[in-house]
Formats: C-alpha cells, structure tokens, sequence
C-alpha cells in the first residue's frame, strides 16, 4: 500500500505533468569541418528550440539561421549552398527518453545515458545513438552534453552535392564529408 501511495504522489506531482523546455541561450549544436586536409573549423548553431514533454518525447528544431562560423560569408554559402535554406529552413532531433528518471535525480547529480535519437536533416532521416551525459543543474534545470562527438555523413543526408558546390565556391580541393557534431541542451521546468 505504501509504495502505491508513492507511485501515485509521483504520479500526480506537478514534475510528472510539465514539460522541461530547451533554454536557448544555454543550449547549442556545434560541429568541426576540416578542408585542405589539415584546417578544422569549429561551427556552431544558436537558436535552438524545443521540449522534453511529460512523456518523455524530446523534440529539438536547430534552424538553420543559427549557423555561426565566424565568418558571414561563409555562413550564408553553407545555409544556401549546402543546407539550401530556402527549401530546408531547419533540422529537427526527436527522441524518447526515461523522463521519470531524470526527475528523480538530487540536484548536482549526473548520470551516463545511450540514447536513441531520430534526426531530420536536409529532407533525409537518420536514426542514431549518441552517449550522454544527463545533469540535473538546478531544481528546475536538467542539462544533457554529448559525451563523444556523433558523426555525420554528407552521404546519408544528400549533402554531397553542395558539398561539392562549397569546394567550387570557396577553391578549396577537399571538404571533409564526415562531421563530428557535439551537443550542449539546457532543459528548465517552468512550475
């Protein structure tokens, strides 16, 4: 009888029934692109949003407005050349986790997680699997960071071809097709 009153207090608690939204100005997507062979690059994409839902579904959109290399020039060759924004604006990351678990963890806890995720980039879908970290930052604020990069293939999304048109544009002879992509989201319940 204990443990069904426990169950249903949890059940019934004000956590169980929010949902933890992504704080965009802790949270963001970065990548590193090597050309010529030896020039690396590090990337980022701001702007992020989403939400953990009270089931545990995730959903992240990353614009690609948010692209930030450090270069504006740059930037706007790989949203129209290689994401080709006008008729892809955004990639969008959903997954499925054990949100009843991160709940319960102390504030300053962490934990290492597998997790499965979807993701939809550039018309194409990939379903992967990242390591996590999982933190509980905060009573109301989860943050979870990539504990290794995830690798992106330009083959899987059909970027190959702007690939290639950044190659011609920028006269480089070679852009790497493979990306490793890290992850920093910062999730705040709102009570």
């Amino acid at each position: 009888m204990r443990c069904l009153t426990f169950l249903l207090a949890l059940l019934l608690s004000p956590l169980a029934m929010a949902d933890w939204q992504l704080q965009t100005d802790y949270s963001r997507i970065s990548f590193v692109s090597v050309k010529r062979g030896d020039s690396a690059e590090v990337q980022r994409f701001t702007g992020l949003t989403g939400a953990v839902d009270e089931q545990g579904g995730v959903r992240i959109m990353v614009p690609f407005s948010g692209l930030d290399s450090g270069l504006a020039l740059r930037d706007e060759r790989m949203r129209n050349d290689l994401f080709q924004v006008a008729r892809f604006s955004e990639a969008q990351v959903a997954s499925q986790v054990d949100l009843a678990s991160w709940e319960e963890m102390a504030v300053g806890a962490s934990k290492v997680e597998t997790i499965e995720f979807q993701i939809s980039l550039h018309g194409q879908e990939r379903r992967l699997k990242a390591e996590v970290l999982v933190s509980r930052i905060g009573e109301h604020n989860m943050q979870v960071s990539t504990l290794e990069p995830v690798l992106l293939k330009a083959v899987d999304f059909d970027l190959l071809d702007g690939l290639q048109r950044l190659k011609e544009i920028s006269a480089v002879p070679e852009i790497t097709p493979e990306i490793p992509v890290f992850a920093v989201l910062t999730f705040q319940w709102h009570p």
